[in-house]
């Protein structure tokens, strides 16, 4: 068998791959941690907005009709008025 065939030789994509193979592992690894650092941006936002929530505070622990009905509880103590004098002996 001849050495020098240029059949031994890779050609086409294969060819392409053998040549820019650092290259495109090189972009492909950039876009890879540039994409988990978007994840993990996401990630902790996600993260605050449910602490947030359990915690009540901030716009996401606030639910919607919350405070309506909180207004209404305190309007109605308020003009109901407690008898202080009943737990005071």
């Amino acid at each position: 068998m001849d050495p020098t065939l240029t059949s031994a030789q890779p050609s086409g994509l294969y060819a392409w791959l053998m040549t820019n193979g650092q290259m495109i592992a090189f972009f492909a690894q950039l876009i890879y941690w540039l994409g988990m650092l978007i994840l993990l941006a996401y990630a902790v936002w996600q993260y605050k907005r449910w602490v947030n929530f359990q915690l009540g505070i901030g716009r996401s622990g606030k639910l919607k009709g919350a405070e309506a009905t909180e207004t209404a509880k305190d309007e109605k103590s308020e003009s109901k008025g407690v008898s202080v004098d009943e737990f005071v002996e």
